[in-house]
């Protein structure tokens, strides 16, 4: 590619982070209250949030074997990209509980697969050199945190009514970006696989679980930290920021990513995340005050930050490119199982222990930590059976 074609895909990509996370950022905070539009009880606003999570761990391996079966990543997340828009503009026409489940069903299976194989075919442009990884991705976070604030503007102003509309934007947007994307070339399969030593096997797979835990622990926190905080007195804008606060320590990260991985490797990486995650949560088992709280969000610049760039990071470099999107994919469906599983569990434990609950995140941090230091001595490169793999940027 030349300079020109490089700088229009770094904006393309960029664009397609942004536009991805807008519609996320409008689903996250304010689809309940859409759904409460539409008369759904608590119970069935739990179901419909709930539907999605379960549909999602079906079809995310699926399409990611597809998307290195048929070797056209772009083409497979514009048809994706198409199929989400359709879907869910189809929740403006339904008009009770069940069809609402049934379009939050279908639309998961091909919106959420999208993050993991937006991620393959960025890593895998990472890997010729023509984007840097982490500063195409600080788009989705800065366009999550624009999401959430214009969408409480916007919202406070028309009604819960235009939330699927600012979602459907962010959609369409997301479609134009994906045509904008230039197709990769079908990838040379690789018969000298890093994944062929025993080793470099065990160091991916334990690296998955250990970003798996780490990326657990934070269930308890997004569930329950905002009532937490409201419980303490904190007031809804103070709480907010609390919120921008994570997100923007995340994309500092994000922005001197590929610095921090010319010194650490991705194992290290997800140790650091699992470090940070067992005092971030020790800590907040304490009910800080605002005055600790500041520094304690900062921390997830690593508890999240670090652990989703050495995740993407250690599967980009252990993994040839012909199975990129099957393994980025497989390696989301494991975090959104740990996630979906640490979300049930913590409902239940924050009813009985209240804060103290944190301190089993702690828990799951360490258990992380663990794994992330096991998977570092597996690497082939420190026991000399193999050479160190290329990192794709």
């Amino acid at each position: 590619m030349t300079g020109q074609a490089n700088r229009s895909l770094r904006v393309a990509l960029g664009s397609a982070y942004g536009a991805l996370f807008f519609a996320l950022g409008i689903y996250m905070p304010f689809f309940p209250l859409w759904l409460t539009g539409q008369g759904l009880d608590p119970q069935e606003i739990g179901v419909a949030l709930a539907v999605p999570l379960v549909t999602r761990l079906v079809a995310t391996p699926l399409l990611g074997l597809l998307s290195d079966r048929l070797g056209r990543p772009k083409a497979l997340l514009t048809a994706l990209a198409a199929a989400t828009l359709i879907l869910i503009s189809l929740l403006a026409f339904a008009r009770t509980p069940q069809a609402i489940f049934l379009v939050l069903g279908l639309s998961a299976m091909v919106w959420n697969p999208s993050f993991q194989l937006l991620d393959a075919y960025a890593t895998r442009q990472a890997r010729a050199k023509r984007v840097d990884y982490g500063q195409s991705r600080l788009w989705g976070s800065t366009s999550f945190i624009l999401a959430n604030l214009a969408g409480g503007v916007v919202i406070a102003w028309t009604g819960e009514g235009i939330v699927v509309a600012m979602m459907l934007a962010g959609h369409a947007a997301f479609l134009a970006t994906c045509v904008a994307l230039p197709e990769l070339p079908r990838p040379m399969r690789d018969g000298t696989s890093h994944l062929a030593l025993p080793r470099a096997r065990a160091a991916l797979v334990v690296g998955i679980l250990a970003a798996a835990m780490i990326q657990a622990s934070h269930a308890t926190l997004y569930a329950f930290g905002s009532m937490n905080w409201r419980a303490q007195g904190l007031s809804l804008t103070v709480i907010g920021m609390l919120w921008a606060t994570g997100v923007l320590a995340e994309i500092v990260l994000f922005r001197f990513g590929t610095r921090v991985l010319r010194r650490l490797d991705p194992a290290a990486l997800l140790a650091i995340g699992g470090g940070a995650a067992v005092l971030r949560f020790c800590l907040l088992s304490l009910d800080p005050p605002l005055l600790w709280l500041v520094p304690l969000q900062l921390l997830h610049g690593a508890t999240f930050g670090a652990t989703y760039l050495g995740l993407v990071e250690l599967v980009a470099r252990a993994v040839p490119e012909h199975r990129a999107a099957t393994m980025q994919s497989l390696a989301g469906w494991t975090v959104s199982l740990a996630m979906a599983g640490a979300s049930a569990l913590s409902g239940v434990l924050f009813a009985a222990y209240g804060s103290d609950t944190f301190l089993g995140s702690a828990g799951l941090g360490g258990a992380g930590l663990a794994a992330a230091l096991i998977s570092h001595r597996l690497q082939p490169q420190r026991a000399g059976t193999g050479g160190k793999a290329r990192a794709p940027s």
